[in-house]
């Protein structure tokens, strides 16, 4: 790219972000940037991983958000990552609150030996978590999508113990008497973990609108949380932190076409791990 486009877009940049920028953001490093988003970082343990995920951050930024300016802080990271490591950002790094924070670094600080390229993943969707939260409705991917990106990765760091599964009546969020069963199952494995971290995943068959949809995978998660806080608080047992989310039609355990009732997709699933 020629030199003085790079430069345009870069100012352009700065100016729709409102002289605001991720932490380590330079124009300079704008004129460099094409060269190191084509390069190839090598390498199998976790900080070689890391350098990788930001890299891809990076291209993120200047491919797809246009936002060159963005893409030489993520190259930062990388490049201290293949370095000998970095650190993740931190929520006042960006002027920002946000929770889980500490559940990162212990899960870095456990895993990261163990599942490198999980755990690179976890610690630069957390970043980019970071940064949607920070630039709010200007954010390229929303700040509900990278949380859940980030949720995902992290548990992939962890290592999630294995899924239990709540089914759904049709167009219902009610806990039934089996449903309350593997509520039971949930409790009993809680208390196998010093420290767990519960994911429940709301989801829905095909019929009806996919917003229709998305709200009603919430109204199930909320349902199961309720249950498992409920079950576990009078049985004296640890829940730990409860993340919750709800994917509409888009994660379907039976692949059907369009307005198709199928049990098997109206689920919720409870992951659990530490």
């Amino acid at each position: 790219m020629k030199t003085v486009t790079r430069m345009l877009m870069a100012v352009s940049a700065l100016a729709v972000a409102g002289c605001t920028s991720l932490p380590g953001a330079n124009l300079g490093g704008t004129f460099s940037a094409e060269d190191y988003l084509g390069a190839s970082v090598t390498g199998g343990d976790f900080n070689s991983a890391l350098a990788r995920e930001y890299q891809a951050l990076a291209t993120r930024s200047a491919s797809k958000d246009v936002n060159w300016l963005d893409a030489t802080a993520y190259i930062a990271k990388s490049q201290a990552a293949a370095s000998g490591g970095v650190a993740p950002w931190s929520p006042a790094d960006l002027g920002i609150e946000a929770a889980g924070m500490t559940e990162l670094q212990n899960a870095l600080s456990s895993y990261s030996t163990v599942r490198p390229a999980a755990c690179a993943k976890a610690q630069a969707y957390w970043d980019q978590y970071l940064e949607s939260l920070s630039e709010g409705a200007n954010a390229c991917i929303s700040a509900d999508d990278a949380k859940a990106m980030y949720h995902d990765a992290l548990k992939a760091c962890i290592g999630v113990s294995g899924d239990y599964v709540v089914y759904f009546g049709f167009d219902q969020s009610n806990m039934t008497t089996a449903a309350m069963a593997v509520v039971d199952d949930v409790v009993d494995a809680l208390k196998g973990f010093a420290q767990p971290l519960v994911s429940i995943v709301g989801h829905t068959d095909t019929t009806g609108s996919v917003a229709y949809n998305q709200a009603l995978s919430e109204r199930r998660a909320t349902a199961v949380e309720g249950a498992i806080l409920s079950r576990a608080g009078s049985d004296g047992v640890t829940v730990g932190t409860v993340t919750k989310s709800g994917r509409s039609e888009s994660q379907l355990a039976v692949d059907t076409g369009d307005n198709v009732r199928e049990p098997r997709n109206r689920r919720a699933t409870i992951a659990l791990s530490e």
